[in-house]
Parts: C-alpha cells; structure tokens; sequence
C-alpha cells in the first residue's frame, strides 16, 4: 500500500523542476503490471465492410478516406508549427480531470471577464478538425506554439473527441459566452465544431468516440459517458435554430444528421428472446451489437446510457411506431434489473 500510495502521489511531483499537469496517468503508468490497452482489433476493415455493410461499403469507403485525410492535415500542421518553434516534439497541455459548463456559471458569470479569457484559451485548443480533446484545463493558459490539444500524454491521441462530454461542452460554452459578448470567434468556432461532429458521423449514423479515427475500440459506435446523446443534443439545437450564426445549409444538415443519428440507436438496441431492451456502452460500428473496450470494460448492457437515450427518445414530438417501442422496451428491461 505505502508503494502504491507513493506512486499516486508521484503524479503532483515537479515535472522537469516545475509542478505542472497533476495527470494521474503519470503514476498509473508507474504500477506494477500497469500495461498500455491490450485491444488492437480493427473494427473497420475493408473485409469486415465488405461482410457486414455490403449496402453502405462505397459510403464507408469514402468515409475512412476523408478520415486519413483529416489525420494528415491535422498532423501537418502541427508539423509546421513545431518547425516554426524549433521543437522536435509536442508537449503535453495542462491537464484537468474534466469540463463542462458548470451550474454556476449563469449568464451573468458569462459576461464577466474571466468567461471570455476562459474562452480565448477555449479557442487556442481547439484543433484544425473543429474538435477539442479532453482532460484539458482551460483556466490555465492559451495553448502554446508545439503544446499538444491533449493533456494525458505528448502522443498524438485523442484529438479530436466527444469522450467526457468533449466538443459538445466546448460548443456550449463558446455559444453561451457569444451570447453575453458577442464575438465572430466565438461564432466562427461553434460552426466549426458541429460540422466536425457532422463530419464523424458514420454512414449508418452513429458516432465514434475518437475522429480523425484512432483505430481499436475507439472506433466502435460510442455510447459511453452518453456521448452520442450529447452530440445529438447539439445537432438538433443547431436545427432548431439555437445558433443563429449557423449557416442554414449547416442547420439542414444537422436536422439529418439527428434523423440518421436516431436511426443508428434504433437500430443498436439490443433484443434478447426477442424483446427489447437496453444499449451497451459502445457497440461494433458494422454489425451495432455490443462490444468490449479496454479491459474492465466488457461486452455488456448499461443502465446510465440506457437511460439518457430513453430521455433523449421521449424528447421527439411526434415519435414513431418504432420509438415508442423502443422506449417501452428499454423502460422495461432497466424495470427488471435494478440492483439493491
């Protein structure tokens, strides 16, 4: 225990002489045993396209091309800029455990000055995808030349992201600020970062949690942590009209991406003895049952994100047949197995 405790307290040691990113990774990493994510299976391979998705495989093709495509540039102009810098490598960004807007953050508090320097910093971390990474502490400073837009490790990982609430909450915040001082930045970088979660869409609707795509369980169909709920969430704001800066070509494509979005959980929930019932957290991007991630998470059904689908479900005006199935099944599948 001392050893273990010793180590946990390593992550808040001086770093280089100076007490930067207390990153609990640091001393993870440092356990006995502690070894890097063993699933290297590819979920998206041409073979396993052909077999699952013959229908869509032109459609998924094109997808993974303008996936590689986006990697490259993103990767480039990082390059660029560490020449620029005369740096060989990235550094890491400040780490924080999460963010969100918070409840006290109100609209008063976004009119202040320390809303729009958080903003700026927002703005500084935000990639060329229009995404944002996570774990990022934005109330530490704007990112520098050759800093990274990831702050768990110097590695080109995570970048971008809808994990933890990553991309949908930078959005909102920069869209709440925008609208206590307006400013084209923050309006520009809202438009960027839904067409990025418009961009990550999968053709048959679903989201993965990483894209540009990273590969392994990133790129199964990301329900954890109630990601694709939250993405949808943004994609019909946008439709509806919340961001009034939103091109109206942006707001059409949002309204489908929400239509093909609901489809992919539809068609994601899972049936056994031929009912109804919940989500796993992530799921095969081709064939949409339930798949396994890291090692402590397994192939399973969950009760949280069951239930914020549920929510986002019974949200919908005027619900099809097959919606309110759906809602039925889930309600009654979390019903029969509650935990005491």
């Amino acid at each position: 225990m001392r050893l273990v405790a010793s180590l946990l307290l390593s992550a808040f040691a001086a770093v280089d002489g100076q007490n930067v990113n207390p990153n609990p990774m640091d001393s993870i990493r440092k356990l006995p045993g502690y070894r890097p994510t063993h699933d290297t299976v590819q979920l998206l391979t041409a073979g396993r396209i052909a077999k699952y998705a013959p229908k869509l495989q032109h459609a998924w093709t094109v997808y993974l091309d303008r996936s590689r495509e986006q990697y490259t540039r993103d990767t480039a102009a990082m390059g660029r800029e560490l020449r620029a810098a005369g740096l060989h490598a990235m550094t890491r960004g400040p780490y924080s455990h999460d963010f969100s807007v918070k409840p006290e953050m109100t609209p008063a508090w976004f009119a202040t000055d320390s809303a729009q320097r958080m903003a700026a910093i927002i703005l500084s971390f935000q990639a060329p995808n229009g995404g944002w990474s996570k774990h990022v502490d934005f109330a530490k400073h704007l990112r520098q030349p050759g800093e990274s837009y990831f702050a768990e490790s110097a590695d080109w990982e995570w970048i971008s992201t809808i994990d933890n609430d990553q991309t949908t909450e930078q959005i909102h915040f920069l869209a709440l600020t925008d609208r206590a001082h307006r400013d084209a930045r923050y309006e520009r970088a809202v438009v960027q970062g839904i067409d990025y979660l418009l961009e990550s869409q999968y053709p048959n609707g679903c989201f993965p949690q990483v894209y540009p795509l990273e590969g392994s369980y990133h790129d199964a169909v990301s329900f954890n942590d109630n990601a694709t709920v939250n993405v949808l969430d943004v994609l019909r704001e946008d439709s509806l009209g919340a961001f009034p800066y939103s091109p109206s070509a942006q707001r059409s494509r949002a309204a489908r991406g929400v239509a093909k979005g609901i489809e992919c959980i539809l068609d994601s929930q899972v049936r056994i003895g031929g009912k109804l019932t919940g989500w796993g957290q992530q799921h095969d991007p081709l064939t949409l049952e339930p798949t396994s991630a890291r090692s402590y998470e397994l192939t399973s059904l969950a009760g949280q994100e069951t239930a914020a689908i549920v929510d986002l479900l019974m949200t919908i005006s005027s619900p099809t047949t097959r919606v309110i199935d759906a809602v039925y099944g889930a309600t009654d599948w979390l019903t029969a197995v509650p935990i005491y």
